[in-house]
């Protein structure tokens, strides 16, 4: 167990985010769909990611799904978007100790995001595509400073399934 987030948790700064219903993640664009991930401008924290994960609903063609990015700051990081609840990691409900991140299913994003990283070329093979949860533990090695945005993305297909995330938020340290 990482000892950071076991401490950001009894804290009450660790956050988790989560599709209710399975969506379209779409092609990389600023029309974003899946789940994003927004640091507003000026929050004075960092968004530290801990873990990313994607699980397909829905058999379709050959696809990347992997994790997207802002290519800059931007003081105003979405425009039209459709919010979804956060919950606090002491699973104190999403009423108490809300944090500063903010997670949308839907986003028009500043800026077209950039490819960060691969979770998996998600392939059907006639009616059985793999079950199984593509995962990806950061363990803080993925930060969105204020003013910036991460998001699950495809290259080649939109995918449907279910987008999780878990973040920490800290003290902007500079």
């Amino acid at each position: 167990m990482n000892n950071y987030f076991l401490e950001k948790a009894r804290e009450g700064k660790v956050y988790h985010a989560h599709n209710t219903t399975a969506g379209a993640v779409t092609v990389l664009s600023a029309t974003c769909t899946g789940l994003v991930l927004e640091n507003p401008y000026g929050s004075g924290i960092d968004c530290i990611v801990e873990s990313m994960s994607f699980v397909g609903s829905t058999l379709t063609t050959i696809a990347e799904i992997g994790i997207a990015v802002s290519p800059t700051v931007s003081t105003v990081v979405s425009g039209s978007t459709t919010a979804m609840k956060s919950f606090n990691g002491k699973l104190a409900g999403d009423t108490t100790h809300i944090g500063k991140g903010l997670v949308y299913s839907i986003a028009t994003l500043s800026s077209t995001p950039l490819w960060f990283e691969s979770l998996a070329s998600c392939r059907d093979t006639g009616a059985v595509e793999g079950a199984e949860v593509f995962h990806r533990n950061f363990e803080g090695t993925l930060i969105v400073p204020p003013g910036m945005f991460v998001a699950f993305s495809t290259l080649t297909a939109a995918r449907t399934g279910l987008c999780s995330i878990t973040w920490a938020e800290d003290a902007v340290i500079i």
